[in-house]
């Protein structure tokens, strides 16, 4: 009689291989969702930026006058105040951005720059985008993720 020889535990181990390979795969799934979000987060708030940008320009356009007076202008750094409808709709414009655009190393803020001449106006808005940089491990911000966003647009012909 012949003896039949049984290979014992073998299932075992193709079960614990399988499921190493298994967790692997799911690790890289959860590591491309994560970059998936933070990719998304940048993507929003890079979009409410340009809502934000043409916020003031429709702004300026709905009061030329005040516009092409320089009561606009403002620089990243300066805090405006005053109650003409201009300097509100800089108040407005700011308070919208800190609301809007993620905080961070730096509060988000805004600049204004009218060119009398050539009739251009120039809207920056800079903020920290440190949770969209999908390279930052640390969270903590590096230089790089400030990021500036800027316009150049003719207010009227």
């Amino acid at each position: 009689m012949l003896r039949r020889c049984r290979a014992s535990g073998f299932t075992l181990v193709e079960a614990l291989v399988a499921l190493v390979v298994l967790s692997i795969g799911l690790l890289g799934v959860a590591a491309l969702q994560f970059t998936s979000l933070k990719a998304n987060h940048g993507s929003a708030t890079r979009t409410q930026a340009v809502y934000l940008v043409y916020d003031i320009i429709d702004r300026m356009r709905a009061n030329p006058a005040s516009a092409n007076n320089h009561d606009y202008d403002i620089g990243f750094g300066d805090t405006p105040t005053g109650t003409t409808i201009a300097k509100t709709d800089l108040i407005a414009w700011r308070q919208n951005m800190t609301q809007s655009l993620p905080g961070g190393s730096i509060v988000p803020t805004g600049s204004v720059n009218l060119d009398a001449v050539a009739k251009t106006v120039t809207v920056s808005i800079k903020w920290d985008d440190t949770h969209a940089d999908v390279t930052n491990t640390t969270g903590t911000p590096a230089t790089t993720d400030i990021v500036t966003f800027s316009v150049v647009t003719q207010l009227s012909n």
